[in-house]
């Protein structure tokens, strides 16, 4: 992963984090991207609940191009991952694993 990569990622966890309408005690975004479309799933945490259902208040194609983005990044690098998870728990890092 480059500075480019850092600060594309540091933009969806800036949407995804405001976004979350409820508040939230970690987060788990998961993003697998194909050929022209993307498939996410939020899971917030909240007081050891966990929930896919969230409200949210940001706009999906925002991430998808940032993470389009990404994609074609690693893809230039001969490192095309399939799909990765940024994960945060609230007062700890950032997390972000790719699966290739």
């Amino acid at each position: 992963m480059v500075i480019e990569d850092l600060e594309v990622i540091k933009s969806i966890f800036r949407i995804v984090h405001g976004g979350i309408v409820h508040g939230y005690d970690s987060f788990r975004y998961e993003i697998e991207m194909g050929q022209g479309f993307m498939e996410a799933e939020l899971t917030v945490e909240k007081n050891g609940i966990e929930v896919t259902d969230a409200e949210i208040d940001f706009d999906i194609s925002d991430v998808y191009f940032l993470a389009k983005e990404l994609k074609a990044n690693a893809v230039q690098r001969g490192e095309p991952w399939k799909s990765f998870v940024l994960s945060y728990r609230e007062g700890e890092q950032v997390k972000t694993k790719f699966e290739y």
